[in-house]
């Protein structure tokens, strides 16, 4: 695999932003464009740290409870019938599908947390040890970039999977039911509308 697809996979596999990479990289977002279309070649000093956070490719996922089921469509709303009914028919379908997208969208961002999570000590085995004396050597910017980087991102992927977090499994649940509810209300809005011919 080319550098450029790596990045592309890496950044994909974890959700980052070309700005995230960079900073890993030690390269700006202007040159991981580059890199990325084959403007330019990755510069040297970038190998190891790309060889570093390729090895986050491998790991295993995790399996995934909350995976989406596939959403099944309401059957059509039929042509006749009160119109009361088939409006509110129509108001569960539109429900529906809008708090399926957002579900997903809620699953899709808790598989990347767990993924930042899972990838946090491969790339912190990459970084050398912080000096251990107060008096050695201050570390280069980028390693301390990059330490301060995955620092932020390892805490914002915990904070997402918190049961109270906006994105955690309390909101999942809660959107689950939600979309239950809308489903459950169209069946019993079908019972009773009169058999068509």
């Amino acid at each position: 695999m080319s550098d450029a697809a790596i990045m592309q996979a890496i950044r994909a596999h974890l959700g980052l932003r070309q700005a995230d990479l960079g900073i890993w990289l030690a390269l700006g977002r202007t040159q991981i464009a580059n890199v990325e279309t084959g403007r330019e070649p990755l510069p040297r000093h970038a190998r190891p740290w790309l060889r570093a956070a390729e090895a986050v490719l491998a790991l295993p996922e995790a399996e995934d409870s909350a995976a989406p089921e596939p959403f099944a469509p309401l059957p059509a709303v039929p042509a006749t019938g009160p119109a009361a009914v088939l409006a509110r028919l129509h108001e569960c379908d539109y429900q529906a599908r809008r708090l399926h997208q957002q579900l997903r969208a809620l699953r899709q961002t808790q598989r990347l947390a767990a993924r930042r999570l899972a990838a946090g000590p491969l790339l912190r085995a990459a970084l050398p040890p912080p000096p251990a004396a107060p008096e050695a050597a201050p570390e280069p910017p980028a390693l301390l970039l990059r330490r301060r980087w995955l620092v932020r991102l390892l805490e914002a992927a915990a904070d997402a999977l918190l049961p109270e977090a906006a994105t955690g499994p309390v909101a999942t649940t809660l959107l689950a039911a939600r979309l239950g509810a809308w489903q459950h209300e169209a069946a019993l809005l079908r019972a009773g509308l009169p058999e068509e011919p």
